[in-house]
């Protein structure tokens, strides 16, 4: 149907930028029941859509599969937008607490699905990119609006807002601690000191001091969720550890399996995919062994806002978490 045609079986809408109090759009903001079918509907799409995949073409399956995530994004932003018309259930406890399982679930999907779209290394869409990591924001921020309303401090919810602002804090990890500052007074003290949250703030530690090797060690023993959330820093974290092997070591020849195992890459190609992007010198030792030598060439990071050099390095990443748990 045309922009914001809701389907009367299933309360699937478009996404509308603004709903003015008094219009047919008004009218059409859905109940609490209403948006958790309509999540129901669109995750049962998305995981058809996935079972249909593995069985038709590669190209096939790739486009397929990204209509169907475009169209439960959309629709997903629609059901956010009626939810926050409703003021978050402010008065009713139970009401809002069925508002964050429904945007818990979002977050979760969208997580995970930004995971695998990382291990696509075909899907280069960076506005598209661009668009889900404002619009997750924007669902973790309406989350953590709802926690407020549900209390912090809460002992039942403490460990459930723990787990959500440890992933929001995974996310976030490249924010400084200023930008992020508002959000952790906002949660309290009893919040960041779950299980989750501890993990997440050990995570931002080795990030922030360019301790590589302890990070993917962290990363080794994140959950599935918390891995997803991570793996979007990856490129940067391994071109990091490039630099600052480039800086401290001489230019005695690295095998490239060792600089694999250093980076946390399954094999030796997608190291060369790495040096050869940061402009570092590939040669062959006298064993027929691809080696890299640095301090012989200037360090170049490369520009990851090139859709050919994104894709490059997400293909190098492929792996390391990258399938969801059995």
């Amino acid at each position: 149907g045309g922009a914001g045609d809701a389907d009367a079986s299933r309360m699937v809408k478009r996404f509308a930028r603004t709903v003015v109090a008094g219009t047919e759009d008004a009218a059409r903001v859905r109940t609490l029941d209403a948006c958790e079918r309509t999540v129901d509907h669109l995750f049962c799409v998305l995981d058809d859509a996935r079972r249909a995949s593995t069985s038709a073409s590669a190209s096939a399956s790739a486009n397929a599969l990204a209509s169907a995530n475009a169209f439960c994004e959309d629709r997903l932003r629609a059901v956010r937008q009626d939810l926050a018309m409703q003021g978050l259930f402010a008065d009713d406890p139970v009401a809002c607490g069925r508002c964050c399982a429904l945007l818990e679930r979002m977050i979760v999907r969208a997580v995970t699905s930004e995971a695998e779209r990382e291990a696509d290394a075909s899907d280069d869409d960076f506005g598209a990119a661009a668009l889900r990591e404002r619009q997750l924001g924007k669902t973790f921020g309406m989350l953590l609006s709802a926690y407020a309303e549900l209390g912090f401090d809460d002992d039942r919810h403490v460990e459930r807002v723990g787990r959500f602002v440890s992933m929001l804090l995974c996310v976030r990890l490249r924010d400084g601690t200023s930008e992020l500052a508002g959000d952790l007074r906002r949660v309290g003290v009893r919040t960041l000191a779950t299980k989750d949250a501890r993990f997440a703030m050990t995570c931002r530690a080795a990030f922030a001091t360019g301790n590589w090797r302890r990070f993917f060690a962290i990363v080794d023993e994140a959950s599935y969720e918390h891995a997803c959330c991570l793996e979007r820093h990856f490129a940067v974290a391994r071109i990091d550890a490039l630099r600052s092997l480039n800086c401290a070591l001489n230019s005695t020849p690295m095998k490239l399996d060792e600089l694999a195992r250093v980076l946390r890459l399954d094999y030796a190609s997608d190291a060369e995919t790495y040096v050869k992007a940061c402009g570092l010198t590939v040669n062959v030792d006298e064993s027929a062994e691809r080696t890299v030598q640095f301090r012989t060439s200037p360090f170049t990071p490369p520009n990851l806002s090139r859709p050919d050099v994104a894709a490059a390095l997400r293909a190098a990443n492929r792996g390391f978490k990258s399938s969801s748990p059995a």
